[in-house]
């Protein structure tokens, strides 16, 4: 095992992932906070309550950057570790079998399912909606219910424009074999 394997790697959230929604609410914040200070025709009392609002804005902003900053992928010796908000995925990098690289369905695949917690609440949460529309594909879904998938489309930027395709290969080289929708590629 060379010095590489053995160093740990973290990667966070892309640019656009991390800094989008808290700086949405960044923006709110200031333009509730500061617009009425500015209009002569605004009681006091609202003046008051918007920079009261605004300021809950800047903190629930805060509080949110936080959140998605502890979202992250730990490459290691052992394994591979992902850490999101409610839960963590765990493997050694001997059950990594490959990688699917389909746009917005980034994510690795496991021989075995995963025996840590964090697998068995993402199986039990695999069918989660936002307005109808599911969070994962069919074929993700089979493998979240399987507790054999590791979700990566938030690290996506990494995969593209990164050395994290780089950092897996080296430490799984079966990766070289990319999954997509036709199956395992040569």
């Amino acid at each position: 095992m060379n010095a590489a394997d053995r160093k740990q790697t973290v990667y966070h959230l892309g640019p656009v992932r991390l800094w989008l929604v808290p700086g949405i609410f960044v923006i709110i914040g200031l333009f509730f906070g500061t617009l009425p200070i500015f209009d002569p025709g605004v009681p006091d009392n609202s003046k008051t309550t918007a920079f009261i609002a605004g300021i809950a804005l800047l903190g629930f902003a805060a509080v949110m950057y936080l959140i998605l900053r502890r979202t992250r992928l730990v490459l290691s010796a052992d394994g591979v570790s992902l850490y999101q908000f409610g839960y963590t995925l765990e493997t050694d990098w001997d059950n990594v079998a490959a990688l699917n690289d389909y746009s917005g369905e980034e994510g690795l695949i496991s021989h075995r399912s995963m025996d840590c917690p964090g697998a068995v609440k993402l199986s039990d949460n695999r069918n989660a909606q936002i307005r109808g529309a599911n969070l994962f594909s069919d074929e993700q879904i089979q493998l979240i219910a399987e507790r054999r998938f590791i979700p990566l489309n938030a690290f996506s930027y990494w995969l593209r424009k990164g050395k994290l395709r780089d950092d897996l290969v080296q430490r799984a080289p079966e990766l070289n074999k990319i999954e997509s929708r036709g199956g395992p590629q040569a």
